[in-house]
């Protein structure tokens, strides 16, 4: 049983699945602020863990507030019909994400001068020109995760919108159920 399956019997399912996302949004505008040698230090964890238990501490309230809200004959279909909801909103938001950031790296790119000007004694590649493709690299992250945030935030305001008065606290049946989702 998991620490949100038990939070989504005693709190609010909106407040617990906003509160989810901003913490994930927490940690994808941390990691929007990675410089190059970000991974080599270990303080990087602290964002990737934050944005992972966001996001798995949302799954749980809005199980829960769909689970108060079918009748048990459904709970498997519509339990089904949430994980591809959430899968094909994930291939979406992957696929903006990526064109966004391509876009971002494109437009940086562009602005590189040529290798022949930037490495002008040198045949073949040179650390300056490098040093720029990695700042265009890293302005692609930078959009990502920034636009990754954004959605979070999104996200957690939708989610005290739709989930509200999912009466979900309380319910030994539903905390239960929710002990078979992992």
């Amino acid at each position: 049983m998991s620490i949100a399956n038990e939070l989504s019997s005693d709190v609010a399912a909106a407040v617990l699945a906003a509160t989810a996302m901003l913490v994930s949004a927490a940690g994808f505008f941390w990691m929007s602020t990675w410089g190059a040698d970000a991974l080599e230090h270990a303080s990087a964890t602290v964002p990737l863990v934050l944005g992972g238990l966001g996001f798995g501490a949302a799954i749980a309230p809005v199980n829960a507030a769909l689970l108060a809200s079918t009748d048990a004959a459904v709970h498997g279909v519509s339990s089904a019909l949430l994980v591809v909801a959430r899968m094909v909103g994930m291939l979406i938001g992957v696929s903006a994400l990526t064109t966004v950031g391509l876009r971002r790296y494109y437009a940086v790119a562009d602005r590189i001068p040529p290798l022949s000007e930037v490495c002008q004694d040198t045949v073949g590649t040179c650390p300056a020109y490098n040093d720029q493709l990695l700042g265009a690299g890293l302005a692609q992250l930078e959009a990502v995760f920034v636009g990754a945030g954004a959605c979070a935030v999104v996200a957690a305001a939708l989610a005290l919108g739709t989930l509200r008065g999912a009466d979900t606290r309380g319910t030994a049946p539903t905390a239960t159920v929710l002990r078979g989702f992992g």
